[in-house]
């Protein structure tokens, strides 16, 4: 309590003494570290000059850019800095590399597919950190129209719940996604940016 009532008067007596110059800056720090959390959304200029399709992602409070790559069977291969790649198939995040924790399916095209014709319902997932393969997870809920995907998943193995949601734009391709990654990050959010 008495280190208390000395650091009280310190502090106002410091910031008292400051030169009004640098005064706004304090006021302005919390602001700034507020708007760093905001959900990152490009630009229209920025959307508009760049040459190739590309993705914003979201994943708790770090977002990046990244480009398509390729496109080979209906995956979608998209890569950023730090050798970061994050592989999609009908919107559904498939395959990370360059994250702390990744995480491929395993046969996604097949798997999700009969998954979403409701005659399979159960995906495997590899984890390379922790490693963990083969990590059964069984769908607990769908809901499916034109222009949406939401399912609800668990693995009971793990305790693991997670969710993931697709929405459709008017050309039938994804225009954002939100899905659990791993047992140990948050969901990434994702808005798709194509260039024909």
């Amino acid at each position: 309590m008495n280190k208390l009532k000395m650091i009280i008067p310190l502090v106002l007596s410091v910031s008292c003494s400051l030169n009004s110059d640098y005064f706004p800056l304090l006021v302005e720090t919390p602001q700034r570290v507020i708007n760093s959390f905001k959900p990152y959304s490009p630009g229209d200029d920025y959307i508009k000059e760049q040459q190739t399709s590309f993705i914003t992602v979201e994943l708790g409070q770090q977002n990046a850019t990244l480009v398509l790559e390729s496109i080979e069977s209906d995956i979608f291969t998209w890569i950023g800095q730090d050798n970061v790649a994050l592989k999609t198939y009908k919107g559904f995040i498939i395959n990370t590399v360059g994250l702390e924790h990744n995480f491929e399916i395993m046969n996604p095209i097949f798997s999700i597919d009969r998954m979403l014709m409701n005659n399979n319902n159960t995906l495997f997932y590899n984890f390379d950190s922790p490693r963990l393969y083969e990590l059964p997870v069984s769908l607990d809920y769908i809901h499916q129209s034109i222009n949406m995907i939401k399912l609800e998943l668990v693995s009971e193995d793990i305790n693991w719940d997670l969710k993931i949601n697709v929405d459709y734009g008017s050309t039938g391709l994804p225009s954002s996604s939100v899905q659990s990654l791993h047992p140990f990050t948050k969901p990434a959010i994702l808005h798709f940016y194509y260039k024909y």
